[in-house]
């Protein structure tokens, strides 16, 4: 049965949870607090360390990323790295000593053409989503290929995540031509392309200036954990919403609390322009910048990611704050605690952190430095 969470949840130190998009004194705020609040009753708070970093700006090849289009851990703790750039799939022991690598630039078996999303499966498997190749690759835990997984249409998920042995969740485009919409399900696939549940879909009115860097705004984000279950999180900009689905589809929980909106600064707006821009002229004769109004959402969203951890707690990052900053919940949806990443880099408000059952690791898709891989410590309990 689903469980409701009211505003009576909201810890006493709300200000400092959620304000903390504004800049510096956001940050020092919570770091002052101690414990993420700084009155009786408030939940505890964890500060996440990196325990390694992966990557260097010159080097020996193995070392050196182009592009980290995702990064996730196994259940040995080793780091695997799927660079986009360098069409390739890198392997690292916990202590950051290359293991091993797979795959190349081509359409061959264990090749790729445009590689973004990768899970690790229960059984060790890994998956890796080429949405150019229309595949999702299988590889053994020692990177043999295995297998593609064909037919998506009209491509394969671009986002994917482990839901038990072999079976995974992804977001499917859906496209309507005759009624001019476009969209995508959230399901469930089992070795095919064709998904056997289905958690959440929607189809909307054809929109040119949704498309581009921010053509993931509208859509929800969401994660699955070892055992088949989904959570599900809907763009909103003033609540914290998050809804649990079982693998075969019932809810079972269902987590609502509302937040104060946090602005975009003017920066995050000129930079969204900017990208729009390039993607438009990218584009070419696709996509008329004069046809096309853009103008970005003035609110940052609530729920920016989601990730499950070894001990099933469900870690839902707000977009609010600029730094990784995340509530803490166990599977009846009562929160445990606060969590958040700071460390000593330029680009730390970008980075993406992906939590799973096997550990953390965290990058930054577009680095102001050079692409590094950061390995972040057992989050334990505050």
């Amino acid at each position: 049965m689903g469980r409701s969470v009211s505003c009576a949840m909201m810890f006493a130190a709300a200000a400092v949870a959620f304000s903390c998009g504004n800049g510096e004194t956001d940050r020092e705020a919570v770091s002052d607090s101690g414990n993420g609040g700084s009155g009786e009753g408030s939940p505890s708070h964890l500060e996440l360390e990196v325990i390694d970093t992966i990557g260097v700006e010159l080097g020996a090849p193995e070392y050196v990323f182009g592009f980290v289009a995702d990064a996730a851990r196994d259940s040995e703790g080793n780091v695997l790295v799927l660079d986009a750039s360098t069409m390739n799939l890198r392997v690292f022991s916990p202590e950051g000593l290359h293991l091993r690598t797979a795959g190349r630039q081509g359409a061959g078996p264990g090749e790729f053409q445009m590689p973004r999303g990768m899970a690790v499966t229960g059984s060790g498997d890994i998956l890796v989503s080429d949405i150019t190749a229309g595949v999702v690759s299988v590889f053994d835990d020692s990177l043999r290929w295995k297998a593609n997984i064909t037919d998506f249409f009209p491509r394969p998920p671009v986002l994917i995540t482990a839901a038990g042995d072999s079976a995974f969740v992804g977001m499917l485009p859906e496209v309507n031509r005759e009624e001019g919409l476009r969209g995508f399900s959230v399901a469930r696939m089992e070795g095919s392309a064709e998904p056997s549940v289905v958690y959440a879909e929607e189809l909307r009115p054809f929109d040119p200036s949704t498309f581009g860097p921010s053509s993931n705004d509208d859509n929800p984000v969401f994660v699955s954990g070892p055992d088949g279950s989904v959570f599900i999180s809907w763009p909103g900009t003033d609540a914290v919403e998050v809804t649990g689905y079982t693998a075969e589809g019932e809810q079972f929980l269902s987590i609502s609390e509302p937040i104060e909106r946090v602005a975009k600064t003017e920066e995050e707006i000129a930079r969204e322009k900017a990208d729009f821009q390039e993607f438009t002229t990218m584009s070419g004769r696709r996509v008329s910048r004069a046809d096309v109004p853009f103008e970005p959402a003035p609110w940052r969203r609530a729920v920016s990611d989601l990730g499950l951890d070894s001990m099933n707690r469900l870690w839902v990052r707000l977009g609010t704050c600029r730094y990784p900053y995340w509530k803490v919940y166990d599977m009846e949806g009562e929160l445990l605690f606060t969590a958040s990443l700071r460390m000593d880099d330029p680009d730390i408000d970008d980075m993406k952190v992906r939590i799973s059952e096997n550990g953390i690791a965290a990058w930054v898709p577009d680095p102001s430095t050079w692409p590094r891989v950061f390995v972040v410590e057992d989050p334990g309990t505050p």
